[in-house]
């Protein structure tokens, strides 16, 4: 069976070719359109052991999609089954399940309050509609393995009635990437009941995984909540909206647009949304640059702190995502002074780990590097329900 991941994101479109067989799923081929709406976007292909990329100017959501499943048309006999990661479906969609015109609707009804995710998922359902009219989608929820996480970790202190109604509560995002990483931690250690994850990207969050089930997480009813993030800003006073309603006149498409697309890393250093470039600026004395850096340090280690006491202690922390896997500059400087905790790198394995797996700690706390991989979990879900069916 030939299954194709979708993954379509805020600054980038992910996917990977599998193929499935009962307990063995195995790629053929993987790439991405990276780098979305800037004039340094392009286009990347790793397959049979060599890794491709194009330039291509400018390439938006729309293009790059259209990009990739015409490529993978090109080159696959057959299709059986389309995969697209789904983010925010709310109360009313959080299981894998085929892909028709409730799901379309539950994610057009909170496009509004999660817009760097929904309408891009949006897009690619439309397009492989268009593009493969005969070929099964199938929506993989960010949300599914949150659903372990206690409810009274879960409540919002509003009123009880319009929590009910509306169906606001602690969500929790990035799940595939955590189901992933919790799965993998099970192989390479047996000091793997308490974990803390820190998944740190374009988007970021922090997980508190306990027997292998999500216990607790940074982010809440939508990715928007937790820890900074490349332009949204995680956690900050609520009160903030409505001032800002009262002195500044905003009204709500100002003020989406401000925490979705203005505000974050973008929003303090004034420089980009991407830690790379805003590191390059810190390290040439851009005092902006330093205090996105630090901003960010602080509020991933605040959360370690507190799920560490959450979990009464901790056997490992673990580092994925864009930012965890490849940046060893911020994965020192947020273990700095955690010793406290058991928490310590080995800096030469830090320093020499990009990319791949690798345990680089030197304490008693195990830390861990492990590139994620959500494609995989979302085809095996793809696999499992068509099973199912």
């Amino acid at each position: 069976m030939f299954i194709l991941a979708l993954n379509s994101g805020g600054s980038s479109i992910k996917y990977a070719l599998f193929t499935a067989y009962e307990e063995e799923t195995r790629v053929l081929r993987q790439g991405a359109v990276k780098r979305l709406y800037r004039p340094d976007s392009y286009f990347e292909e790793h397959r049979n052991g060599e890794v491709r990329q194009e330039t291509i100017p400018r390439l938006d959501h729309e293009k790059g999609l259209s990009l990739v499943i015409e490529k993978i048309i090109q080159d696959t006999p057959s299709l059986h089954a389309i995969g697209i990661k789904l983010i925010n479906g709310g109360k009313k969609a959080m299981h894998t399940s085929f892909i028709d015109d409730h799901i379309i609707e539950t994610l057009e009804e909170i496009a509004s309050i999660t817009p760097v995710h929904n309408p891009p998922a949006l897009l690619a359902i439309r397009i492989c509609r268009v593009l493969l009219p005969t070929v099964p989608l199938v929506g993989v929820f960010e949300t599914t393995f949150h659903l372990s996480i206690p409810n009274h970790h879960r409540i919002y202190g509003l009123p009880w009635e319009i929590t009910q109604k509306y169906g606001i509560e602690k969500l929790g995002f990035h799940g595939n990437s955590y189901r992933y990483v919790s799965e993998r931690m099970q192989k390479l250690t047996t000091r793997n009941r308490r974990m803390i994850i820190c998944h740190l990207g374009s988007g970021c969050s922090v997980c508190a995984v306990k027997e292998g089930k999500s216990f607790d997480i940074s982010s809440g009813f939508t990715p928007q909540s937790g820890v900074i993030m490349s332009t949204r800003p995680g956690d900050f006073e609520p009160q903030i909206i409505t001032y800002l309603e009262e002195k500044a006149g905003f009204s709500f498409s100002d003020l989406n647009r401000i925490l979705t697309k203005d505000s974050g890393l973008k929003g303090i250093s004034g420089v980009s949304g991407e830690l790379w470039e805003i590191e390059e600026k810190a390290r040439q004395g851009d005092e902006r640059a330093q205090l996105a850096v630090n901003v960010f340090v602080y509020q991933v280690k605040k959360y370690i702190g507190a799920f560490t006491a959450l979990l009464n202690g901790v056997d490992n922390l673990v580092f994925t995502g864009g930012i965890g896997e490849n940046d060893p500059f911020i994965r020192e400087k947020i273990c700095e002074d955690l010793d406290a905790l058991g928490i310590a790198l080995d800096p030469e394995k830090n320093r020499n780990t990009i990319g791949k797996e690798r345990q680089i700690g030197r304490s008693s706390v195990e830390v861990w590097v492990v590139p994620t991989n959500e494609e995989l979990m979302v085809a095996r879900e793809v696999f499992r329900l068509i099973n199912q069916k």
